[in-house]
């Protein structure tokens, strides 16, 4: 059930991290594991399936499958004077997008795919709380007025691992039946330079 359409459906760091990162990964998804510079990708799936169908009303957990899109940063920490946000911290990963893509039974479906975006400016609106983000007050950098509600782009710090968002799908009755497979590409920039960091969920069985 394609997530727009339904309001219910849902470096000196780097060789230990990346080792580390990769045996912290659930096994499920390890194989999925891409990397880009000092950063790494990987999906975790909420439910392992198989999804019986339903058509709005009648979704409960059984029927939907929540994709945590991690994104790990093994960049160097660096020291940094003044105020910033969590996106414009030396080495940290600005998210600025998520696409999805789906196939089904191996084949792409392009009218499944979507692409998120985080606050200030949401797509899916409902799910803007899918997303981590910085949250600043009014007035000049280190001001203490109010009210505290300029959002900024979504940001990875060295060192974390970091849920960047939450996906949902449900499996709706005029869906095909079959195994699923959702590739998730988060895009950003380390350092004002642009970056693309691929991720591939486990296969999903959809069941009459």
């Amino acid at each position: 059930m394609k997530p727009v359409t339904l309001s219910i459906a849902l470096a000196s760091l780097l060789a230990a991290a990346a080792a580390a990162a990769a045996l912290a990964v659930p096994a499920a998804s390890r194989n999925s594991i891409e990397t880009t510079a000092n950063l790494h990708a990987y999906v975790v799936a909420g439910n392992p399936g198989p999804l019986p169908p339903c058509s709005g009303s009648d979704c409960s957990a059984a029927n939907v499958v929540q994709h945590l899109i991690h994104v790990i940063n093994g960049s160097s920490l660096i020291n940094w004077n003044g105020f910033t946000t969590r996106a414009t911290v030396p080495n940290a990963f600005a998210v600025s997008s998520v696409d999805e893509r789906v196939f089904v039974n191996g084949l792409h479906v392009p009218e499944f795919d979507t692409t998120f975006t985080p606050p200030p400016n949401p797509s899916i609106l409902s799910w803007s709380g899918h997303w981590p983000a910085t949250v600043t007050c009014e007035g000049q950098p280190g001001s203490f007025q109010t009210p505290c509600d300029v959002v900024g782009s979504a940001g990875v710090l060295p060192g974390e691992n970091t849920v960047v968002l939450y996906a949902g799908w449900a499996h709706g009755t005029t869906e095909p039946n079959g195994s699923y497979v959702f590739k998730f590409t988060v895009h950003g920039t380390q350092n004002g330079t642009p970056l693309d960091l691929a991720a591939t969920s486990p296969p999903i069985q959809m069941t009459p």
